[in-house]
């Protein structure tokens, strides 16, 4: 029977492709901030005020990246802890940080179009000129939205990342560089710190679960499904589908694994991912799979973030799943080729990263906008199926405890 999705799913409707969008950004984003960086030079530099009382935290794109940023809420919470928190991001992730603890506000933009996200940073940055902001922290690595953003709102101090090639560093003032020899986790640890605020135990990702959404994923999902459940997510959301192992070898491994271990094989995907699943779930049928659960487009985030904490093991492209699981500390299986483990693999001895890098390996990178012009990505096509069933069955024959990771 065809499932309804929720009007919350978070899919991708827009008829603007993402990389028109990154290119425009590029095209409007960059005169302004080479504009903004000479006036800059002409004044004094700004210093981090000595009350402050409005954090804003921006970071739009990248569900991963939440996870990586949600932790720093509280950092700012026990730093600056009588002032007013709002969080800044796209329309689609409202749902996860909703459950979030110490959000006072939650600021959107939405991605669909053009016209609509332009009047939504208008009015943005009139609501944070009525609310003035005293520090505003922008995570986004090579998009110039946010910051943007903070100088028309007026934000008193401004930190930011400086990319290579993106011209990024005259909307701040502060940056740190974004480097791509080390963990993003790591890169937004330090931008924290160069807001004045200590990261000392905070951990490199996690995500509060919310019970409302646990209780309407068991709606949907028994508790009596057998075990274990492996979550299998085929696709990458909406840039760069050359990041997808081969949906054939997922179907294999999840087969062999079921045969092996038994248990319940869940498919997610956003909306837009419905045929990659149905897909998917018809090869692993073919196979003689177990129990196989499709739930594409069938769950919000927060609904997700409840799977994957009673999940067993998720086996995933290098998207945001891998590290939604790795904040709730379920073993993760993950693909990587275009993009490298170096800077977005799952963090902790509980996790396998997969990858086979070729010469020209990675061709995504903040240095780049993550844009490839690929059209043969054989680095992740290079990853075979066995590797993916040892690292599975290691993971799942030892089922290790859950311990939280903390960055240095």
């Amino acid at each position: 029977m065809a499932r309804r999705a929720p009007a919350a799913a978070p899919r991708s409707t827009s008829p603007v492709p993402l990389e028109l969008k990154k290119r425009l950004d590029r095209w409007l984003g960059t005169p302004a901030a080479l504009a903004i960086g000479a006036l800059a030079r002409l004044r004094p530099p700004r210093r981090l005020p000595a009350e402050v009382r409005h954090v804003v935290l921006c970071k739009l794109w990248g569900i991963g990246n939440l996870a990586m940023v949600l932790p720093y809420v509280a950092a700012v919470r026990r730093r600056f802890p009588r002032a007013r928190v709002t969080f800044l991001t796209l329309a689609r992730n409202r749902s996860l940080l909703e459950g979030q603890p110490g959000i006072d506000a939650i600021l959107t933009l939405r991605d669909r179009g053009v016209a609509a996200p332009l009047r939504d940073l208008a009015a943005r940055a009139a609501q944070l000129r009525a609310a003035p902001v005293d520090l505003f922290l922008d995570f986004e690595q090579f998009l110039r939205a946010g910051g943007l953003l903070a100088r028309l709102a007026g934000a008193r101090f401004t930190v930011g990342f400086d990319t290579p090639k993106q011209h990024r560093a005259g909307l701040y003032d502060a940056t740190v560089p974004c480097r791509g020899d080390r963990h993003m986790a790591l890169g937004f640890a330090e931008l924290v710190r160069a807001g004045g605020i200590p990261t000392d135990g905070c951990a490199s990702h996690e995500v509060a679960l919310v019970p409302a959404a646990e209780e309407r994923l068991r709606a949907r999902v028994a508790d009596d499904l057998p075990r274990p459940w492996i979550v299998l997510h085929p696709g990458s959301g909406d840039n760069f589908p050359g990041r997808r192992w081969p949906t054939e070898r997922f179907a294999e491994t999840g087969a062999r694994l079921a045969r092996t271990f038994g248990g319940t094989l869940l498919l997610t995907g956003s909306g837009s991912e419905a045929p990659l699943v149905a897909e998917l779930a018809a090869l692993l049928r073919a196979r003689g799979a177990p129990p196989v659960r499709e739930l594409c487009g069938a769950l919000d985030l927060p609904m997700l973030v409840a799977l994957l904490a009673r999940a067993d093991l998720l086996l995933s492209n290098d998207t945001g799943p891998v590290h939604l699981a790795a904040a709730v500390r379920t073993p993760v299986v993950a693909f990587y080729g275009p993009n490298s483990p170096r800077l977005y693999g799952p963090l902790g001895a509980d996790h396998r990263a997969l990858y086979r890098p070729l010469p020209c390996s990675p061709c995504l990178t903040n240095q780049n906008g993550k844009s490839s012009r690929c059209k043969l990505p054989l680095c992740i096509r290079r990853i075979p199926i066995e590797d993916a069933l040892a690292a599975a069955s290691d993971l799942l024959a030892s089922l290790p405890a859950k311990s939280a990771v903390v960055t240095p």
